[in-house]
């Protein structure tokens, strides 16, 4: 499961790299998708031994 959330967490900068870029309401969007990469993040390092099997 580690490797499942810690890559929707390095999409969710992708994302936030592309809308710095291209949005109008950029800092906005940035914010909340690196917030939810922080979560993500978050949540496989939760998952990342052996005893949580989800």
């Amino acid at each position: 499961m580690f490797r499942y959330y810690l890559s929707i967490a390095i999409f969710c900068v992708i994302l936030t790299i592309f809308t710095l870029f291209l949005s109008d309401h950029a800092v906005t969007l940035a914010t909340i998708f690196m917030g939810f990469a922080g979560a993500f993040l978050a949540i496989s390092f939760i998952t990342s031994g052996s005893e949580s099997r989800w």
